[in-house]
């Protein structure tokens, strides 16, 4: 949801959400929360319009998944999940024929009167025990599509078309009649949807902590900075992966990074007007340099070595020099950087700075 209370005709209302007023969108994630293509809900998702001449209709909410599902690759063995809002049987043989896997949560009402599901009431009635799980298995257009049943709490009905009930495993749960843990029987494709499912909550969670907070009466601007929000979300993934790859130790968290792009942004290339204010934190090797309590903050990397307007300017006092390991005071200081730095015969740490 892009909360928002603006008048317009993509506005919804939706009483279980958080924010209950907003833009309601529909992202396709990976299970670490990288978005890769969105749409807008416009209450037109089975507009004709849409669809491309080789998709069929599949109905207004497997339509949406038919259309994001577009940018994935076909025959690679991708697993696509999804919610009841959007699983019916046509829509998983429809992914499988097209070379993609899918499991999702399903509505009884869409599976067809030929599989009887037992309700609750049924299961308490027969007084079956909880992690009890059944399975069924149908042919939906030459796709061979698995239905399994699993009590927990409350039955939880799932079809998919690339795994089953089998094998079962011991889960822990928490029962609250004898108020502890205790284990009971569960399926793999429940396992494998928990283990998967989730990315749009965790996306939403990154939005969530450090959004962009501008009150306006233009409806499209709120759109425009929750989409910033997401660039951003999704720079900070990528760069988190590139540190996984290269073994960062310590890579930024979500707030550093959005606070060292802000300050790149402002103040790298050639500057129209200065700036006031504490420069950001540091990076690379200058990183090393722990903040302490009273300390200048270094600038980012993207802002020392931007090769414009460093320009030494003469200060009143004499400050202790910035740069990592050296120990010398100078009365000279970076104009744009905002830092001390030695510039004399012996030490040139103003153009090591700034290498």
């Amino acid at each position: 949801m892009c909360a928002t209370k603006a008048s317009n005709i993509l506005r919804q209302y939706l009483p279980n959400k958080p924010h209950k007023w907003g833009y309601k969108l529909l992202v396709l994630c990976d299970d670490r929360g990288f978005a890769y293509d969105f749409e807008i809900y416009s209450g037109m998702e089975n507009d004709p319009e849409l669809r491309d001449s080789s998709e069929p209709d599949l109905g207004a909410s497997s339509n949406i998944v038919v259309r994001l599902a577009r940018c994935i690759p076909r025959n690679q063995q991708y697993r696509l999940f999804f919610d009841n809002y959007y699983t019916s049987p046509e829509l998983i043989s429809y992914l499988a024929k097209e070379g993609i896997l899918s499991l999702g949560t399903v509505s009884k009402g869409r599976l067809g009167k030929d599989v009887q599901i037992p309700s609750l009431k049924d299961l308490k009635k027969d007084k079956v025990e909880r992690g009890f799980s059944e399975e069924w298995v149908a042919n939906v257009d030459g796709t061979d599509i698995v239905t399994v049943m699993w009590y927990d709490n409350k039955p939880v009905v799932l079809s998919s078309s690339f795994v089953g009930q089998e094998p079962i495993q011991l889960v822990r749960r928490y029962c609250k009649k004898q108020k502890k843990y205790i284990q009971v029987d569960c399926p793999q494709i429940v396992k494998v949807y928990n283990q998967h499912m989730g990315g749009v909550d965790l996306l939403d969670s990154f939005l969530g902590k450090y959004k962009i907070k501008i009150r306006t009466k233009k409806w499209y601007l709120r759109l425009f900075y929750h989409l910033i929000d997401v660039i951003v979300v999704n720079s900070w993934l990528l760069y988190r992966r590139v540190g996984e790859q290269k073994q960062t130790p310590t890579p930024l968290k979500l707030k550093d990074f959005k606070f060292d792009l802000g300050k790149s942004l402002c103040m790298c290339g050639p500057s129209i007007t200065k700036k006031r204010g504490r420069p950001s934190s540091m990076s690379d090797q200058i990183e090393i340099k722990k903040k302490k309590p009273n300390t200048a903050i270094l600038p980012p990397r993207e802002v020392r070595c931007d090769g414009f307007e460093h320009f030494p300017i003469w200060g009143q006092k004499r400050q202790r020099c910035k740069y990592p390991g050296c120990k010398g005071k100078t009365f000279i200081s970076c104009e744009k950087c905002r830092v001390e730095l030695c510039f004399n015969k012996d030490n040139n740490c103003f153009r090591n700075f700034h290498q």
